[in-house]
């Protein structure tokens, strides 16, 4: 192929759903070895661009053109980066050749292009839960035809590769949700594929595993895979890409030198200025002591929680910041009564009462929905949410609905409605996108977009207490500022306690009042947030 050829050429396309224009005369080049990554807010057409190029059939372009230039297997079809042709075919041994497939003019060759085009979606954990975290990884490599006599050592490999190595025997069911990113990209990058299309790749991992993280994508580079990198941490993009398409509702704004149009792009994050919260309340939650140890029959003894107290303020925003498996989210499912602690106590105060929560789970009398956890019965009165980080929405309802009768609000449908528009602006919806996003089902919806639903479903409950596991994950710079203010203002409006669990040092920093720093288990200090 003519080093003047691009690998991938992407021709004026447009998308609509729905009649509204998603993508809007997107052009760019991709060339084979040069990663490129993909910026915007949340909604602005990055995962519809990654999905099209996967050759998800829903994401055909409504009009423009997508080329590969690949080699080709003219015997067997095997399909592997151009940098290959004339090299002999690793399944046949025939000559592979350069092939110019126009991806979505030719349905049979899109068929086998695709099959060398690896995805990695947001939040999506696609693993076998009950199987070993190396089995997952080794089936990946035998649906890739990988020799079965060098499986084992390529599967330590590329688990060394995403600092997993000290969970090889685990089950997956049994990992955080950091860890399970890093078994998902593990899988990805076992296909060997010519194309990864990565969105998100680090979006749920601490800054010190994301850099190890990044370390194993650039090295997959070198040796010859392609990459298209979406994330709202503008460093990620900077340091796993070389070129940048910055889009905005669905239409480019820049493209170029990956630092340069970083630079512009964040000149558009204005800063949020901190102001003092002079309505601290008196305790709200006590931990004394708490606990959460269990047997796995991989694992042994796991000391999730491990001897934690410390004392939560009413109408404090209180952080938990901690690497991948330190235990937050094992320590905010104790004080939401998902999970019941196995030694110490946690009390929420309610009026005058202390009401004890740590061991209500055991009674079987809290019910979980995808986004929150409210109780029955006296302790009912503590009133806590929690966003988890593995959300979900009720896939056939509209937006409006996951926000009033799905969660079982029962206010009359117009107070509904005026309270879920109202929800909606808070944390950072235009007017004229909340009338359109309150009757769209989730599948229409970017994964920023969704998530920013599944935080209005806890906020319209109005709960005492609300936890928020990874509520950044999938959030672009600006969207998350949104966030933020979106958290303050209902603090003040709502009397809410806030419970945020995160890696995320910036949006910590942005909205906490105090953060505590946790340990395999242990809390290592506890900082008033200038100190952070």
């Amino acid at each position: 192929m003519s080093e003047e050829e691009p690998f991938v050429e992407i021709r004026d396309v447009c998308k609509e759903f729905n009649g509204k224009e998603v993508l809007k005369n997107v052009s760019v080049d991709i060339r084979e070895g040069e990663p490129l990554g993909l910026l915007g807010r949340s909604g602005s057409g990055k995962s519809i661009l990654l999905h099209m190029l996967r050759g998800t059939e829903e994401y055909a372009p409504t009009s423009g053109e997508i080329i590969f230039r690949v080699a080709m297997c003219p015997s067997c079809s095997w399909v592997v980066a151009p940098g290959k042709v004339g090299e002999a075919c690793r399944k046949c041994g025939a000559k592979l050749e350069l092939k110019e497939v126009n991806y979505w003019k030719n349905k049979d060759a899109r068929k086998k292009v695709r099959k060398a085009v690896a995805i990695m979606l947001q939040r999506t954990f696609g693993l076998y839960g009950d199987s070993t975290v190396m089995y997952n990884v080794l089936q990946a490599l035998e649906s890739r035809k990988y020799p079965a006599d060098k499986r084992f050592r390529r599967a330590y490999e590329l688990l060394k590769s995403v600092k997993m190595i000290h969970r090889i025997t685990f089950p997956a069911s049994d990992l955080s949700g950091g860890e399970k990113q890093r078994v998902v990209l593990a899988r990805q990058l076992a296909l060997d594929p010519m194309l990864l299309l990565a969105d998100e790749p680090t979006g749920t991992l601490d800054f010190e595993t994301a850099k190890l993280v990044h370390k194993s994508l650039i090295a997959s580079t070198k040796g010859g895979m392609t990459m298209v990198v979406t994330s709202h941490w503008p460093y990620v993009v900077e340091e796993l890409t070389e070129k940048v398409l910055w889009l905005d509702q669905g239409e480019v704004v820049k493209y170029g030198d990956s630092k340069t149009v970083i630079e512009d792009f964040e000149k558009q994050v204005s800063e949020i200025e901190r102001e003092e919260y002079l309505k601290i309340g008196e305790p709200k939650i006590k931990i004394d002591h708490c606990k959460k140890y269990y047997y796995s029959l991989f694992r042994g003894m796991v000391k999730a929680v491990d001897d934690v107290s410390l004392t939560i303020n009413e109408n404090e925003i209180f952080g938990f910041l901690g690497e991948s498996g330190a235990g937050k989210t094992s320590l905010a499912r104790i004080i939401c009564q998902i999970d019941p602690l196995t030694g110490g106590s946690i009390k929420i105060r309610v009026g005058d009462r202390w009401i004890e929560v740590g061991r209500v789970a055991e009674t079987g009398v809290w019910i979980s929905w995808s986004a929150t956890t409210f109780g029955t019965g006296e302790a009912a009165a503590t009133r806590v949410g929690m966003l988890h980080q593995e959300y979900s929405l009720y896939p056939e309802h509209t937006m409006l609905e996951n926000l009033t009768s799905c969660i079982g609000l029962k206010i009359p449908g117009e107070l509904a409605g005026m309270k879920a528009k109202f929800i909606l602006e808070e944390i950072g919806f235009g007017k004229e996108e909340v009338d359109e996003i309150l009757h769209k089902t989730h599948t229409e919806l970017s994964v920023g977009e969704r998530q920013r639903i599944a935080l209005a479903q806890v906020l319209m409950k109005e709960p005492a207490v609300a936890i928020l596991d990874e509520p950044t994950g999938t959030m672009d710079p600006i969207t998350k500022k949104s966030v933020a203010d979106a958290i303050r203002v209902a603090r003040e409006n709502l009397g809410m306690t806030f419970l945020i669990v995160s890696h995320d040092i910036d949006f910590i920093d942005m909205v906490c009042d105090r953060v505590a720093h946790m340990h395999e288990g242990k809390i290592t200090k506890i900082e008033e947030l200038r100190e952070v």
